[in-house]
């Protein structure tokens, strides 16, 4: 039986890890001319590998807790893209500045029942934006309008819409005061309706662990190690 999706756990934080697609692309084969037609592929998924220390009583049993609990391949976790060139606003403020403001010295240590990284639930959050027009299935662009002061996505940066994750390819504007189109890849998972927020100051990935054999953690002393851990999307 498949274990219910759970959110990041704060007490483990990684020090260095990466987010890439792979399967972005597929092939007929190579012709009897040597001819070869390459195109995108929808099955592009998300793959995600990160290294961090484990160095307290704290994140050595949260560690423990989290990996028991994933149950292998099992679980599915919804694991923060963290990012420290994501978007801000017109005055140059990270969004953890702004939450932190708005909810007080204690924002991220806030109770709720969708916790994770951001340091707020989920159900606080303001929507910093939404979809001007509805998307569908496979869309490779949306139109995007912003809060009030925001600075709006630019390529390269991640956004998540539900829990699924995307990155930027073009970000324009086809008049003054009118939508952002973006471009984006992978395509969109499933339909979007007009309104549905866009996740720029917190994106998230619907992710389980690559192979059941994972998260090992080898304690130096009995007190302190280095752990791994690699996530693929989950569908």
């Amino acid at each position: 039986m498949a274990l219910v999706a759970t959110s990041w756990l704060p007490a483990i934080f990684p020090r260095a890890g990466l987010f890439f697609l792979e399967n972005q692309s597929s092939s007929g084969g190579v012709s009897i001319l040597g001819n070869e037609q390459v195109v995108v592929a929808p099955s592009s998924r998300w793959r995600a590998q990160f290294s961090m220390p484990v160095v307290t009583e704290t994140s050595v049993l949260a560690w423990r807790a989290f990996v028991a609990g994933m149950g292998g391949r099992a679980g599915t976790v919804l694991v923060p893209k963290w990012e420290a060139y994501g978007p801000r606003d017109a005055n140059g403020r990270r969004f953890e500045e702004l939450a932190t403001a708005l909810y007080g010295d204690d924002a991220l240590f806030k109770d709720g029942t969708n916790f994770d990284l951001s340091g707020f639930a989920q159900d606080d959050t303001p929507v910093y934006a939404s979809l001007s027009a509805p998307a569908a299935l496979n869309a490779t662009q949306i139109a995007v309008e912003y809060g009030p002061g925001i600075d709006g996505l630019r390529p390269g940066q991640y956004f998540s819409i539900g829990h699924r994750l995307y990155v930027v390819t073009q970000a324009w504007q086809e008049a003054d005061g009118a939508p952002t189109q973006i471009r984006f890849s992978p395509w969109l998972r499933e339909d979007v309706e007009q309104g549905t927020p866009v996740i720029i100051d917190r994106p998230v990935c619907l992710m389980r662990f690559a192979q059941d054999a994972t998260g090992e953690l080898e304690l130096d002393l009995g007190r302190w190690g280095q752990g791994q851990l690699e996530f693929v999307e989950s569908f």
